[in-house]
């Protein structure tokens, strides 16, 4: 994408969930002398501390307009006009929530405390991570007065009217001239931020000018907040049930229940391997229960599907003539023969033995059910419901799927064309993020034979979900038409409790994906984002 503007700096950065982003607007002296644009620059800011930029001399009505770099911490920042002092002006805070979508509000700001104008009003766009933003404002005239905003993503067309406006006609309104800033400020616990920007134009201005512009009617077109909501995906997490006192599962689904509104959060997949060989250490599968349960009481719907490690094919230690348990085959473990039977020691034959799995997620915990493979068990089940005038189809397959349990999903998949199709299973994307041609070396089928018997001949399948191997990615597939999209969520770094947030826009069909990592409530990092395309049924 081309920049329009030769000063900004491009930076590859990022923007966390919960980042506000402002700008601080206050105008100065008049004229008629544009200020010529400065060069790229950034901000250096501590831990809950303010900075300030110098950008521009002191008028009273003036007009600026700068570009930022979303930064990976959260931050607020802007431009600050009428300050006498750093301590005061008028702030125009440009928002992005959660799921990126911007947002203006208005403030007048005396001795660092700020005293609202307006209530926040959508700006009709969203933004992802590393997107440009520009920001222009003008505060003019001075009985009353008066505010205006227009924002626009980098490499869309600037709006040609403003988009927010507001006024102050109070006693305490600011009537005088004060240098112009750019003003930043980073949230409590964050670490140091360096805020790359770069002002674009400061000039004179006028009231008359302002107002010639035109008035902002309703948002611009885009998608109402009723026509998006998310569902969350949890990847691997038998790491985190070895030990009683690591908190990272119950950290993550404590997070999910905690912002179930901000992200309007209708369900949540894990994706296996729940734990890492339970069936030989109870305690593995009490710690995922208690972790799941946060779900349960905050009425979050969910379903989970069968990891290698969530049956009896894992528990060895990996160390030769030992009976140790561990995250290795266990029919390697010379005390398989003797705790089952030569016969049953097949990783093929002890990869279907769930017992335990099913004892600690029973058929029962899931709402919505609409049926299962085998009666009574998990391991291959389907769900539903309903967002946004849409029908939703979670279907949850075993790790390696037997054919004929592929055969039960294509009859349920056949059978429901009005449903949205969300398949869930262990393992069908590799580490490359290529539909995977293995069995892992377990079970009867691969990725490659769900893609072909089920993802590639129904137009309702829209979204496959996966872990085991590798990182994070995803994959796009276009089959007669219909866009599938595909997501691979296995681990990150040690310690982190990485959870993936699916954005789906009902109304357009856009899926904003974002993967959050060191979750816990009342924070979060965000890895990464990305979106794609699918076409909803209705």
């Amino acid at each position: 994408m081309s920049i329009p503007h030769t000063l900004l700096h491009r930076l590859r950065r990022t923007r966390t969930a919960g980042l506000v982003i402002g700008a601080l607007v206050t105008v100065l002296g008049i004229g008629t002398v544009s200020t010529p644009a400065a060069a790229a620059t950034s901000l250096s800011l501590k831990a809950y501390a303010s900075g300030w930029g110098k950008v521009g001399p002191s008028r009273t009505t003036s007009i600026a307009e700068i570009t930022v770099k979303v930064p990976a911490n959260p931050v607020e920042f802007g431009l600050q006009f009428r300050a006498a002092k750093k301590s005061s002006g008028y702030r125009t805070k440009v928002g992005v929530d959660r799921q990126g979508k911007v947002s203006a509000s208005f403030s007048r700001v005396a001795s660092y405390k700020q005293s609202g104008l307006t209530g926040s009003r959508p700006l009709g766009f969203a933004v992802s991570p590393g997107d440009t933003l520009h920001l222009e404002a003008t505060v003019a005239a001075t009985s009353p007065v008066r505010l205006y905003l227009r924002a626009w993503k980098d490499g869309t067309t600037k709006p040609s009217s403003w988009l927010a406006t507001s006024s102050d006609a109070s006693t305490k309104r600011i009537k005088t001239a004060g240098a112009t800033y750019l003003w930043a400020r980073t949230p409590s616990g964050s670490p140091r931020v360096t805020l790359p920007f770069a002002v674009e134009s400061v000039a004179a201005y006028t009231a008359a000018k302002a107002a010639a512009v035109g008035q902002p009617t309703s948002p611009p077109a885009a998608s109402s907040p009723g026509d998006t909501f998310s569902i969350a995906v949890i990847g691997d997490t038998q790491d985190e049930t070895n030990f009683a006192d690591d908190t990272r599962f119950s950290d993550r689904t404590s997070w999910l229940a905690a912002n179930k509104d901000a992200l309007d959060l209708r369900y949540v997949l894990h994706t296996g391997d729940m734990v890492n060989w339970g069936w030989l250490d109870p305690p593995q599968y009490t710690h995922a229960r208690n972790a799941m349960a946060i779900l349960t009481a905050a009425g979050l719907p969910w379903s989970v599907t069968v990891g290698n490690h969530d049956t009896r094919a894992v528990g060895w230690n990996n160390i030769e003539g030992s009976t140790g348990y561990g995250g290795s085959a266990y029919e390697r473990n010379p005390e398989c023969v003797i705790k089952l039977s030569p016969q049953e020691c097949k990783t093929t034959l002890l990869v279907r033995q769930t017992a335990e799995f099913n004892d600690s997620f029973p058929v029962g915990s899931l709402a919505g059910l609409g049926g299962t493979f085998e009666p009574g068990k998990i391991d291959n089940a389907w769900t539903s419901f309903t967002a946004n005038d849409t029908k939703w189809l979670v279907l949850n397959l075993e790790f390696a799927p037997r054919r004929s349990a592929v055969e039960w999903a294509r009859a349920v998949v056949a059978s429901h064309p009005d449903h949205n199709v969300i398949i869930d299973t262990h393992y069908y994307l590799s580490g490359s993020g290529a539909i995977s041609t293995s069995n892992a070396g377990y079970g009867e089928t691969g990725g490659k034979y769900l893609y072909d018997e089920i993802v590639s001949k129904y137009a309702n399948v829209k979204i496959v979900v996966s872990g085991h191997v590798g990182r994070y990615a995803s994959r796009t597939d276009t089959n007669g038409g219909n866009t599938t999209v595909s997501y691979l969520g296995d681990k990150l770094d040690g310690g982190d409790n990485p959870v993936r947030v699916l954005t789906i826009d009902t109304a357009s069909g856009q899926v904003t994906n974002t993967v959050y990592r060191r979750v816990k409530p009342g924070s979060e990092d965000r890895y990464s984002t990305g979106s794609a395309k699918i076409s909803i049924i209705r």
